[in-house]
């Protein structure tokens, strides 16, 4: 079954506590995030789109970085 490249789902903004926003996500799981995090205007109650996409920049960046650093420990 193949899948799109891009996802999307609803949470939920249950409150904010001393700065962590507590959101409730699909499947009972409950994310803790800074505050900052969030859209400008979000209140509790609050319903928002979560969009999970591939950032192909930065995960080429980041498997380069662990080749090299790989290739430096094989040298030593």
């Amino acid at each position: 079954m193949a899948r799109n490249r891009e996802s999307s789902f609803s949470v939920d903004l249950d409150r904010i506590e001393e700065g962590i926003a507590v959101i409730l996500a699909p499947g009972g799981f409950q994310w803790h995030l800074p505050e900052s995090y969030l859209p400008q205007g979000v209140t509790e109650g609050m319903t928002m789109n979560v969009i999970l996409a591939i950032d192909e920049g930065s995960t080429h960046a980041r498997l380069e970085r662990i080749r090299e650093l790989r290739s430096g420990l094989e040298k030593r």
